[in-house]
């Protein structure tokens, strides 16, 4: 899955999981998850192979990756099993977001652990969650994402489970009120005057890196002029196929360029008249 696909994901997730559970407002509310997130969300009977870190806006969130020989539909039956849990109620069941396609879906879900079994233990952790926006106070994030595998014999399927178990500060995630989001920017590839960084997503142990910023008063073709200047004056060299060549699909002007066996593309677009969205994605090509 892509990087920025990913991240806004997981920063959505925070306010959606907030409103799922407040529908979950039941006598009886029990656990999601019993077991840790490393090996519950590991299809059974498969490798766990290595789990990977993401640092988003500066918050670890592990994921892993998974090939499995089982058909679609038992996949996401999996999953669906594990958040509402043996012998689940009402509760869990509304808790639980769950998707099916014909080639693809995603469960998603919160492990709450020790289980609240009233509203004042319930509550108790909506306050906590309020004053300080750890959704981790709620639950762990538990999600996976499957899709079909085409041209293969057989029923394989593609898994991306994703896992949070440390503190998950939501608000401050977030970039609200003109704040900057946590995180990092890009070494070596200068950021525009007047820009507010709204996501940095950084694989531990991986030169990848994903950066997005919203920048006021300038437009898409400005800061592609910008960066067409920026980046060869800091040793990278621009890929075109024409001298400034504009490259241009549905209103993104896109611009890369290489350094060191490593690549920068930049994407441009004005997201409204006052404002353009840059997201900056850079790699070392396999």
């Amino acid at each position: 899955m892509p990087l920025l696909r990913l991240g806004l994901f997981l920063l959505a997730f925070g306010a959606l999981g907030s409103a799922v559970l407040l529908r979950s407002a039941d006598a009886e509310v029990a656990g999601f998850l019993s077991s840790g997130g490393a090996e519950s969300m590991s299809y059974p009977g498969t490798p766990p192979g290595r789990a990977r870190v993401l640092q988003l806006n500066g918050v670890p969130i592990s994921f892993r990756t998974q090939t499995v020989a089982a058909p679609l539909e038992d996949v996401l039956g999996h999953y669906e099993s594990l958040c509402i849990g043996a012998g689940a109620g009402i509760a869990e069941r509304l808790s639980m977001q769950s998707h099916r396609g014909k080639d693809g879906g995603h469960v998603a879900c919160l492990d709450m652990g020790d289980a609240p079994r009233n509203l004042r233990a319930l509550a108790g952790r909506f306050v906590r969650f309020s004053q300080t926006g750890n959704l981790t106070e709620l639950g762990g994030l538990r999600y996976a994402r499957a899709r079909r595998v085409s041209g293969t014999s057989g029923d394989r399927t593609f898994v991306l489970t994703v896992w949070a178990d440390s503190a998950f500060p939501v608000f401050r995630m977030l970039a609200l009120d003109g704040a900057e989001a946590a995180g990092k920017d890009i070494e070596s590839v200068p950021r525009p005057q007047s820009s507010q960084r709204l996501l940095s997503a950084w694989e531990v142990g991986s030169p990848s890196g994903f950066v997005v910023y919203r920048v006021l008063q300038e437009s898409a073709a400005a800061l592609e002029s910008f960066y067409r200047t920026q980046l060869s004056a800091n040793g990278w060299t621009i890929i075109e196929r024409h001298p400034s060549e504009a490259f241009v699909i549905d209103g993104i002007r896109t611009i890369s360029a290489e350094r060191a066996n490593r690549t920068v593309t930049v994407l441009a677009h004005s997201s409204d008249a006052s404002a353009t969205v840059v997201s900056i994605l850079i790699s070392q090509p396999s």
